[in-house]
């Protein structure tokens, strides 16, 4: 039986990482299959609970599986691609650490300015009061995929500006975390829009084109919002999903 080598400098989730997806490239786990419980990972490789959740975690970053609430992780085709609205992961890390795609940034506009009404509004704040406001063209594999518009909180401005987001180097989201703004919970929608002149010109597609505009809120753990964006997104280069399960008991 595999075990883990417990005298080997390499951490035991690391691992545990590698023997899950030598199990899954060998067919022992097909795509859609339920991986062994966090409880039976324990058992069978005598480790703690918090290892064998980094290891699962782990693999959901890199796109070998799929964590359901509840349920466990399910394995996924990381051929796959696609911005799933329920996670909390953005465009960036959908496509570059979960599908390895290459996406291209482009800063159209960043900087502190007054914030319009429906900003301000799902941020909390007055209407005009000062925020961060991040415009940016996305290109994915070269293809020019979508426009979006950040409005945060002015607090986020230092963290940002100190960042690669503005040279399209680095996740905004995860910019955020690690200055200790984490996606505890968000609302997002999905509307059917046709392209004006304007977003036409943007996202070289015709006028009238049809696009998908994504509109979404995010707050962290004590429940205040700090990131409202729009994100203009042309369907025929990237695709949204959006899934849906049957409540459990």
């Amino acid at each position: 039986m595999r075990a883990i080598d417990r005298q080997s400098p390499e951490p035991f989730y690391l691992q545990l990482v590698r023997l899950m997806e030598e199990d899954i490239d060998a067919g022992k786990y097909a795509v859609g299959d339920r991986l062994p419980a966090e409880t039976e990972l324990c058992r069978h490789y005598d480790l703690a609970r918090s290892t064998v959740r980094e290891t699962l975690r782990s693999l959901q970053e890199k796109g070998r599986v799929k964590m359901v609430p509840r349920r466990g992780a399910y394995v996924v085709d990381p051929r796959q691609t696609g911005w799933s609205l329920q996670v909390a992961d953005g465009f960036f890390e959908a496509e570059v650490d979960h599908h390895r795609r290459n996406v291209e940034t482009h800063v159209v506009e960043a900087g502190t300015a007054p914030l319009p009404a429906v900003a301000a509004a799902a941020l909390g704040l007055p209407t005009g009061a000062p925020g961060y406001r991040l415009k940016r063209l996305r290109y994915l594999d070269g293809e020019l995929a979508l426009l979006s518009v950040n409005y945060l909180v002015p607090e986020v401005a230092e963290a940002i500006e100190g960042s690669g987001v503005l040279s399209g180097t680095a996740s905004l989201n995860r910019t955020l975390r690690e200055a200790g703004y984490s996606v505890f919970g968000a609302r997002r929608s999905v509307e059917a829009r046709a392209a004006t002149a304007e977003l036409a010109a943007r996202l070289e597609v015709a006028v009238g084109a049809p696009l998908l505009l994504v509109t979404s809120v995010s707050w962290g753990r004590d429940e205040k919002p700090f990131d409202y964006y729009t994100s203009w997104v042309r369907s025929d280069v990237v695709k949204v999903t959006i899934e849906a399960r049957a409540p459990t008991d």
